[in-house]
């Protein structure tokens, strides 16, 4: 009996073993990342670069370098591996490896900042660090220059077949400005198909004008101020020197040639935002009053089940000149992870991005104006956000019906000129359920009073889809639900 049990620990030990190896992945994935290399003080253009997520390594590839050099980020080590190890797709924007890679560590590297790079190799020195982006117009050749990886892109592209006849049947003069930027990887992924599609339409009817920016958003001031650029790609289609359409950062159709081939037809693509969501929950309208109770602005919004479990909430607002839009997502767990909030006031357009994940909110602000502004706060594991969007308010609140909650609650300013956002003790006092009576109709909605040192607001949410019915900010603004359509699904 015990020699049976001992089997049949080692046949279980064996077949765990077996299974492991059935998981382990045969191969690791890499991608292609713009980086700056020199090489013993000289900029080598022709330099790859491409990052391991899983385990975290970055791989440098230089005809400078007999092997490749591979930066294991964990262990902090220089290592050397042959230069087939990693092999390319062909449109070298991607690469794999064996699970097993033979590296040969010959040292340690010194990591300036995240992006960052100092190291030995083969007796030479080694910067890796951030590419800023090459700057104003330029050819088609100088582009694959600096970013040799496009052209491979490109060369790759197989465009879609429509789409480049209808380019093909424009007979009209036609400016089409590129504006990205070098370092964006959505620059990256969509102008080199973009430019496959005119070369395969071939029509002398299409101006090209390549021109680029850096990634603080300030250079050509000539591009970025007049043409109010704050994303990147950005297509411009003119016609004697009037906009017919742009095509923004992504593709509203399935295709970024499809994009252009329907502004070329005066029908363009409605781009529905490059946030993923789900089935719509409920659209609705807000009605904005000041303190004297006059009307001074409005909202219009969509709810959305994203398929984590959460919501996106999508408000568009109009006050006077300002115009605002706002995407707002929070995951199952109601937890703000991702806002974006775009300004526009005559000719100055702003947008903000923040990322929040368990301990670090990002917030990064571009201007056509101002260049680009960064904050990094250490956040605790949940806070309340409140953004321009009424909509949003209350997700991420928390849902207690008794008890009075004290967290920190993170506050978007109305103008985001010196500060994207501040951090401040907020308490959340919840009143019970009332029935409330507003434009839009006769609701349920959970009363739930709010107190930080900015401000102390009132507000009435839905009781089943949870956004306000009314709210009331005390000697200030008051918001008042005027439409509301559930959907049936």
């Amino acid at each position: 009996m015990r020699l049976k049990t001992l089997a049949l620990v080692f046949l279980s030990a064996l077949l765990s073993s077996a299974q492991a190896q059935i998981d382990k992945p045969a191969t690791h994935e890499w991608h292609d990342v713009s980086r700056d290399v020199y090489v013993d003080g000289e900029l080598d253009r022709a330099a790859q670069v491409l990052v391991c997520d899983s385990p975290r390594r970055v791989a440098l590839i230089s005809s400078r370098l007999r092997d490749s050099v591979v930066l294991d980020l964990e262990a902090n080590t220089v290592n050397l591996a042959s230069r087939s190890a990693l092999r390319l797709a062909p449109d070298r924007n991607s690469a794999t490896s064996e699970a097993g890679l033979q590296l040969r560590s010959i040292g340690k590297f010194a990591a300036i900042d995240s992006t960052t790079y100092l190291l030995s190799a083969e007796g030479k020195s080694i910067l890796l660090r951030q590419h800023p982006g090459v700057t104003g117009e330029m050819s088609e050749d100088k582009l694959y220059e600096v970013a040799p990886v496009w052209r491979s892109m490109m060369e790759s592209y197989q465009p879609q077949a429509e789409a480049v006849a209808a380019l093909k049947a424009n007979d009209k003069d036609t400016d089409v400005t590129l504006v990205f930027g070098t370092w964006c990887p959505d620059s990256k992924n969509y102008v080199p198909r973009l430019l496959k599609a005119l070369h395969a339409a071939a029509n002398d009817k299409l101006k090209v004008k390549l021109v680029g920016i850096d990634n603080q958003f300030r250079q050509p001031v000539g591009t970025i101020q007049p043409r109010t650029i704050i994303n990147v790609p950005t297509v411009i289609v003119e016609r004697g020197g009037r906009e017919m359409g742009r095509i923004v950062e992504t593709p509203a159709a399935g295709t970024i040639e499809e994009d252009l081939a329907a502004i070329l037809r005066g029908r363009p693509n409605l781009h529905k935002g490059r946030w993923s969501r789900g089935a719509e929950i409920a659209h609705g309208a807000y009605l904005y009053k000041d303190q004297n109770g006059r009307e001074c602005g409005n909202e219009t919004w969509e709810l959305y089940n994203t398929s984590d479990g959460g919501f996106l909430v999508h408000s568009q607002i109009s006050a006077g000149e300002l115009a605002t839009e706002v995407y707002h997502t929070v995951n199952g767990a109601g937890k703000t992870t991702f806002v974006e909030i775009t300004k526009r006031r005559g000719e100055a357009v702003t947008r903000v991005r923040y990322n929040i994940d368990d301990h670090t909110l990002t917030a990064r602000l571009r201007g056509n104006l101002s260049g680009v502004v960064q904050q990094t706060l250490e956040t605790p594991q949940r806070f309340a956000f409140s953004s321009p969007a009424i909509a949003s308010q209350g997700r991420g609140w928390p849902a207690g019906t008794q008890v009075i909650s004290t967290s920190p609650g993170y506050f978007v300013p109305a103008e985001m000129d010196d500060t994207v956002g501040t951090l401040d003790k907020t308490s959340f006092e919840p009143r019970g359920e009332q029935t409330i009576r507003v434009q839009a109709g006769e609701f349920r909605a959970r009363d739930v009073v709010r107190k930080s040192a900015k401000e102390t607001s009132e507000w009435w949410l839905h009781s089943g889809i949870g956004v306000p019915v009314l709210g009331k900010v005390a000697g200030g603004m008051e918001y008042v639900l005027t439409s509301l359509e559930i959907s049936s699904k």
